[in-house]
């Protein structure tokens, strides 16, 4: 009777966990049956879309930069 009550609450979790991931709004994006070349690829994509972002941002925030030093430039004269 034991080893049924088990087996049985141990399907239920893992049922739970499956649902949960399948319908959550953010699912993970790694899967069980992913290889580790595929894995390292992942990781490699969001270093580099992280490194993009992150040299936008900072072209960005220097033309901000460059532009209040013009207009600053221009009031003082």
């Amino acid at each position: 009777m034991s080893r049924t009550a088990f087996f049985v609450f141990f399907i239920a979790l893992i049922l739970g966990i499956t649902y949960v991931m399948q319908s959550s709004d953010n699912p993970p994006q790694t899967s069980i049956n992913q290889s580790p070349k595929e894995y390292i690829e992942l990781v490699e994509q969001k270093k580099a879309a992280r490194i993009a972002t992150e040299k936008a941002l900072k072209a960005g925030k220097q033309r901000t930069d460059d532009a209040l030093e013009a207009s600053t430039e221009k009031t003082q004269r």
